[in-house]
Parts: structure tokens; C-alpha cells; sequence
């Protein structure tokens, strides 16, 4: 990765023609900007199609050959294991692992929600979560400023300077700087 390049704070702009000049600036670093990232990604897809079908295909095989030696694993766990998990080859360690345990359904006549009911119905509600959040939208829309004030919000909008280069709308993107509050 290349160092970072430390900039010195220019002095304040003194002019509108020394700032009309930085807008620009800042337009032709960005369309500079993105067709450099345009550059690094199509090298970067490059790359990545000349590796994928053979990391693909080795995944594959790996995947097939997981699954026969499981299969032989499982019926000659005995005589491979004995009375342990796992083994080991000049190669590899292989055994079998057990899960952390997941909750599941019992068959497919049921569902996560005929479950709540089943648990409601048996008065077990210690075993349901309810969850409360703020509708935010609700206290924008229905609450006046004293009232959101009493329950501790307020309502903030902020003003956010922005510098869009001229190009098609196709390539539209924002250089956006950091939010200052609305006067």
C-alpha cells in the first residue's frame, strides 16, 4: 500500500475567483479519482477471473472428497477412532465435531410462529421476547418541540456543503464534507 501523502492546510480562500478555482480542482480530483478506481477494479476483475475457475474447481473436488471420506468415516468410525473424535494422517487432521446446540423445528407442520402460539397458549410467556424501540417517525410527525423536548429529543437538521463535478448522469457522484448544523 502506498504511504499516505500528508497535505499542509492551504490558507483560506481570499477570493470568489480562488474559490471558484478550488471547486474546479476539487471536480477534476474527483473524475480523476474515480476513473482511477474504474482502472483498479477492471485490473482486479481481471485477476479474479483468471483464478476463480480453478479455485472453483478445487473447491469442488475438495467438497465431493469431504463428503466420501465422511461417508467411510461414518461407517468405520469404530475401527478409525475408537473411542476419540478425531484422528490425524501424515497430512491431516479429520474427526467429528460437535455442534453448539441450535434450536430447531420439530418437523415441517411447524412453523416459528405456530410455536409462539403453542408457547402463549401453555402460559409460558417467559420464554417470549418483546422488543420496544421509539417510532421516531411517529414523535417527528405527532409531537410538538415542548412536548419532544419533556421526553428528552429534539429534532435536528443539518446542513451538509457538497461539490458535484459536471458529467453525464451516469457517472453522477458527491464529494460530501462534514455536516454543520442549519442556522
Amino acid at each position: 500500500m502506498a504511504p499516505k501523502t500528508r497535505i499542509k492546510p492551504a490558507p483560506d480562500i481570499a477570493s470568489r475567483a480562488e474559490f471558484d478555482a478550488v471547486l474546479d480542482s476539487i471536480a477534476e480530483d474527483q473524475i480523476h479519482r474515480d476513473q482511477l478506481v474504474l482502472d483498479r477494479d477492471a485490473k482486479l476483475n481481471t485477476v479474479r477471473e483468471e483464478f476463480d475457475a480453478e479455485i472453483e474447481l478445487h473447491n469442488t473436488r475438495m467438497s465431493a472428497a469431504v463428503a466420501r471420506a465422511e461417508r467411510y468415516a461414518a461407517i468405520h468410525r469404530e475401527s478409525i477412532f475408537g473411542k476419540l473424535k478425531s484422528a490425524a494422517t501424515a497430512l491431516t487432521y479429520f474427526g467429528f465435531r460437535t455442534n453448539t446446540p441450535s434450536l430447531v423445528l420439530f418437523s415441517r407442520n411447524w412453523s416459528w410462529k405456530s410455536v409462539l402460539e403453542a408457547i402463549k397458549q401453555r402460559g409460558l410467556l417467559h420464554l417470549v421476547i418483546t422488543k420496544e424501540s421509539v417510532d421516531k417517525d411517529a414523535v417527528k410527525a405527532q409531537l410538538d418541540d415542548a412536548t419532544r423536548a419533556a421526553i428528552g429529543t429534539r429534532i435536528e437538521q443539518l446542513e451538509v456543503f457538497f461539490v458535484e463535478p459536471k458529467r453525464e448522469k451516469a457517472q453522477e457522484t458527491r464529494l460530501v464534507g462534514e455536516k454543520k448544523e442549519a442556522a
